[in-house]
């Protein structure tokens, strides 16, 4: 039973570890009531012309986004809508550590959510924290309508609030839901025909400013 127990401390450890950062993180974003931001959103989509646009985006928690544009506004749900669902619903979610990795010249520890239900979209959740200030870095979502979607943030003037000023999205073109509106489009603009062998990955980049937060 001694060995049994100095076998298993390190996992309890690294489970608990994992626990209280998920719990530092949902506390920080619990901070923020409401915030208005404008947005860039700059899509580059393999075969879709989708031009830049610019958008008003309203966040009120726990996890209601509004957004408003000129044109055709592409964001992907998962990384942009979901993060916040997760924070808001910490219960419904176990948290492992999963390592680190230096991103953006920070050591980030890495934590995987796993929903306790299996019936949900989600199938998993991967992020990349940096501690020091409880910024998420990085994050991977994966769910079975959209997919993978990697999710980069950098910050500058909004930080101590969590609230990136870029985020870089990497998503998977063959399974994620275009709007009807850029579908339309689509068989007026593809340069060629998919034959299997196009690029399948593609990007879309957010660039926000001028946040009002909690006013």
């Amino acid at each position: 039973m001694k060995y049994w127990l100095l076998i298993c401390f390190p996992f309890f450890a690294s489970a608990q570890q994992a626990d209280e950062l998920f719990a530092r993180l949902t506390q920080k974003f619990k901070q923020v009531h409401h915030y208005e931001v404008v947005a860039q959103i700059k899509p580059n989509i393999p075969l879709i012309k989708i031009l830049p646009v610019k958008a008003n985006v309203q966040f009120t928690y726990p996890n209601t986004y509004k957004i408003k544009s000129a044109g055709i506004s592409i964001l992907p749900k998962n990384g942009f809508s979901e993060l916040p669902l997760l924070f808001s619903q910490p219960n419904q979610f176990t948290a492992i550590a999963s390592g680190n990795e230096v991103i953006q010249g920070v050591r980030a520890e890495i934590i995987t959510l796993l929903p306790r239900a299996n019936e949900g979209d989600l199938v998993l959740a991967k992020i990349w924290v940096d501690t020091q200030s409880m910024l998420i870095l990085k994050s991977l979502i994966t769910s079975r309508s959209n997919g993978t979607i990697l999710s980069e943030f950098e910050y500058t003037s909004e930080k101590s609030w969590g609230l990136p000023a870029r985020m870089k999205f990497t998503i998977d073109v063959k399974k994620f839901k275009i709007p009807k509106g850029v579908a339309t489009d689509i068989n007026r603009t593809s340069r060629q025909v998919d034959d299997g062998n196009s690029t399948k990955k593609g990007s879309i980049e957010v660039i926000f400013g001028k946040y009002r937060v909690n006013s």
